[in-house]
């Protein structure tokens, strides 16, 4: 467990005592440990360490931090980015072009002339009209471009409804009905080299099944498309390995089967002789991150305690969002408990963090952790209510930084004009 409590029941990450830095940095503040980030990257390695030509696409939008991403660059992974900026962050980190997956369903033509006169890897199509698009804009600037195209395999990835993206009736990717249709006029878009196809069928998957049918899927697929004359040569599978939010046993807790995944999964792929990219996000930064908030109030009112936090949703958006679930530790523990409703400041009846959740018991003025917070906690914040973005703090052994400052009222309105 990256977050642990010493023999003395300080909660800790890595080798530093989080209730020691509480005074150093204005919270809320995200933590993140660099120990968490890099031994994730490692064990995808190990699990795919049968496939000859293997690479890790790390999707930016689940942490954009550039100090994040230098850590991915360093550990030799490439980046899957949904937007122009996710692209500049990249370089700015230390990336290079060469190692950009650009997805994305709304790509505008000021993004892909942008990308493709950087010279990225290549462009993951998710319509006939983007085709279209990326082909004239290519054509404009006398190039040819390596491309994908995202096939929506029709596989349920049995996880919230609001993460599937791999069925039909998402806007995500082409059917494969819809790529058979335009096989023809695909091979006379003149500017696009399609090599690779690739799929995604969703976040927080919990089961390895759905991976495999779809696989299965593309499998096939991908052998149809060649004998149409394509000369496919990679396969994106994708990310979406769900990590465990429950670590304080009050639900059964369920984690993706890694050891299944690898035997009925990794060997299909290795049987295909092809190289094989994945697009994890979630699985690699999740469980490094917490947010560390100060209890500002417990109200007690018709028989409920409400633990009034100074976090609020616009710090940490998933919860209001998708009603999902993450792990609150106080970091000093004591020997008795209590039941609480987690709320923020924010004027939102949305603004919760836990209902009905038994926790050790907290006082005004002690400081709790939201574990599990690294993917989609900060890159997911906004100034709703006017509140700066919280600060992170990157935690490296015994050594603990900024890397992204306390955001001033002069900066939170710099933009606006009178």
């Amino acid at each position: 467990m990256v977050y642990y409590y010493n023999d003395k029941n300080y909660l800790c990450c890595e080798n530093i005592i989080l209730d020691d830095i509480v005074n150093e940095y204005k919270s809320p503040f995200y933590v993140y440990s660099k120990l968490e980030i890099v031994s994730k990257i490692k064990f995808l390695k190990d699990i795919f360490s049968d496939i000859k030509n293997f690479n890790i696409m790390y999707a930016v939008k689940a942490e954009s931090n550039i100090n994040i991403l230098k850590i991915i660059i360093d550990a030799g992974c490439g980046v899957d980015v949904v937007s122009i900026w996710e692209i500049y962050r990249y370089l700015k980190a230390g990336g290079e072009a060469k190692n950009i997956v650009f997805s994305g369903v709304g790509k505008t033509s000021e993004e892909i002339e942008s990308a493709m006169k950087l010279n990225i890897k290549c462009f993951n199509i998710e319509s006939i009209n983007e085709a279209i698009r990326i082909n004239s804009i290519a054509n404009k600037l006398n190039k040819k471009v390596n491309c994908s195209f995202r096939i929506n395999p029709n596989v349920d990835a049995l996880t919230h409804h609001k993460i599937t993206t791999g069925i039909y009736g998402n806007k995500f990717g082409i059917s494969v009905e819809t790529f058979r249709e335009n096989i023809d006029f695909i091979k006379s878009l003149n500017n696009l080299e399609v090599n690779t196809l690739s799929m995604h069928i969703g976040s927080q998957m919990l089961d390895f099944i759905p991976f495999r049918d779809a696989i299965s899927v593309m499998r096939y697929f991908i052998n149809e498309v060649r004998g149409y004359g394509f000369n496919i040569e990679h396969f994106d599978i994708g990310g979406g390995y769900g990590i465990c939010y429950h670590k304080d046993n009050e639900k059964e807790i369920k984690t993706f089967n890694f050891d299944m995944f690898k035997s009925e999964c990794v060997s299909i792929l290795k049987d295909m002789n092809i190289s094989i990219a994945t697009e994890p996000g979630r699985f690699i930064v999740g469980e490094a991150g917490a947010l560390i908030s100060r209890v500002e109030y417990i109200k007690e009112e018709l028989g409920r305690k409400y633990v009034i936090l100074n976090s609020a949703m616009n710090d940490y958006m998933r919860i209001a969002l998708y009603d999902s679930y993450n792990t609150i530790l106080p970091l000093k523990r004591k020997d008795s408990f209590d039941t609480y409703d987690f709320a923020g400041p924010v004027c939102e009846t949305t603004d919760f963090f836990a209902y009905n959740r038994k926790s050790y018991k907290l006082e005004e003025g002690d400081y709790v952790a939201i574990i599990d917070v690294g993917a989609y906690g900060a890159s997911m914040s906004s100034n709703y209510n006017s509140r700066g973005l919280p600060i992170q703090v990157l935690i490296d052994n015994n050594s603990h930084k900024i890397i992204r400052k306390e955001q001033s009222f002069e900066n939170l309105i710099d933009s606006e004009l009178l």
